[in-house]
């Protein structure tokens, strides 16, 4: 079957600042992996010395993942993200904090969730990924039937998948996507529901934004079964 890169929208979302470009020209260089279909990315040996390695699919503009590496780093932590101001805005943040646990891939994730291993990642994190509204675009939705066998492939048992939106229509498909899945269970692990956010986190310029404007955010944490 012939496969292709599935990156909608644009890739640049506005001017890029002289820093950034300095980053991007000087810094990406060292951080950058590569995925491709019919290759498969040995993180152990791209990244090696770490005890895990976390995914983080659509990064936005970095605050979330440089978060989580800041706190962890024993972890290794693999972003994905096709627009390039995001990956300016992370490589922003590692310099800033002075990371050396962090790697981008500039792609289409579903291209690099082909690219992994079996069971090499512990911990996937897609954070209010694009909703596509429009019934037509719902097969471009990174969370579906057709994703999540590739999402469960690349999970460790045990391992977690977490995901939030602030689109309720958005909330309700991915619980019925993963329904449909019994290798993975549904946790609140402590949480009286799915609207209180898990500890620790990080609310986001992005997440604050849509709070703001009156959106209620879900957290859905999925377990991948022993």
């Amino acid at each position: 079957m012939h496969q292709h890169r599935k990156v909608w929208g644009r890739k640049v979302a506005r001017p890029l600042k002289i820093n950034q470009k300095r980053l991007l020209d000087e810094e990406l260089p060292k951080l950058q992996l590569f995925a491709d279909f019919g290759k498969k990315l040995d993180l152990t040996q791209l990244m090696p010395g770490f005890e895990s390695y976390i995914l983080e699919i659509g990064f936005g503009g970095g605050e979330h993942l440089a978060w989580r590496a800041q706190q962890s780093s024993s972890q290794g932590f693999i972003g994905c993200e096709p627009f390039i101001t995001g990956v300016a805005g992370l490589l922003g943040y590692i310099e800033d904090y002075e990371l050396d646990n962090v790697r981008i891939v500039i792609d289409d994730a579903r291209v690099l969730l082909q690219s992994l291993p079996d069971a090499s990642l512990d911990r996937i994190f897609i954070l209010f990924p694009d909703p596509w509204h429009k019934k037509r675009h719902h097969k471009r939705r990174i969370v579906s039937d057709e994703t999540i066998g590739e999402l469960s492939r690349v999970l460790k048992k045990g391992g977690e998948l977490m995901m939030a939106t602030d689109i309720q229509d958005y909330a309700d498909w991915m619980v019925d996507v993963l329904s449909r899945r019994s290798e993975f269970t549904a946790m609140l692990d402590g949480r009286q529901s799915v609207y209180e956010r898990p500890h620790p986190w990080l609310v986001t310029r992005y997440e604050q934004k849509g709070i703001d404007a009156g959106r209620k955010p879900s957290y859905l944490l999925y377990r991948k079964n022993d």
